[in-house]
């Protein structure tokens, strides 16, 4: 299922601490039922908005909503 959004909630890699929820577009249309979904999810979606966030991915880890 092609969703419009996907709300994800973030968390420090270290001490676990809820850092923030981010809402991201869905811009390339990722299918949730793709069997790449987390790598192009991580790849074309999520990175550039932690980059946008002031996040770097390594130092994350996340929960999609």
């Amino acid at each position: 299922m092609i969703q419009n959004n996907f709300s994800v909630q973030i968390y420090d890699q270290e001490s676990d601490n809820k850092l923030n929820i981010l809402y991201i577009n869905n811009i390339v249309k990722l299918d949730d039922n793709n069997e790449n979904f987390t790598k192009i999810f991580e790849e074309e979606l999520l990175d550039e908005e932690l980059k946008f966030e002031g996040y770097n991915i390594n130092d994350i880890y996340y929960s999609i909503l």
